[in-house]
């Protein structure tokens, strides 16, 4: 009998030291966040002109038309504000980041405007250059 209460009460530290680490991981998971503040094509959105955004009441990003900035955050739900130095009264709301994936892109035209996704996954794709061959030259010899 003492033998399966040992049992028990090992297997129950073990579910709890798991579940705190599954707790853990998903709370302080980071991310890093591109913010980006440009015109938007489809469907056509033009940009604030300047605006700060707060991100769970870190230092605030001053972005103006056409930037982008990068931060990092943790964990999967947060809380944002966007002032704009226009006199437009602030904008607040919130979003999740799955766990996933490493890198995201908010757009601030799409978020202030209600259009989805607003959030999304940043891939980096490299372009590849057409290159020209080089012209021979005539050295004269």
């Amino acid at each position: 009998m003492e033998n399966k209460k040992r049992k028990l009460i090992r297997a129950a530290i073990v579910v709890v030291w798991l579940s705190l680490g599954t707790l853990i991981f998903i709370s302080a998971r980071g991310h890093s966040m591109l913010l980006d503040n440009r015109n938007v094509e489809m469907p056509e959105i033009r940009a604030p002109d300047e605006v700060i955004v707060f991100i769970d009441g870190m230092d605030g990003k001053n972005l103006f038309r056409g930037d982008r900035d990068r931060l990092t955050v943790k964990g999967s739900k947060h809380k944002i504000k966007v002032e704009f130095k226009d006199g437009k009264s602030p904008f607040e709301g919130d979003f999740f980041l799955p766990l996933k994936d490493d890198m995201y892109i908010l757009s601030v035209p799409k978020m202030i405007n209600g259009i989805e996704p607003f959030v999304e996954v940043f891939k980096f794709v490299q372009e590849s250059r057409n290159v020209e061959p080089d012209e021979e030259i005539d050295t004269g010899l």
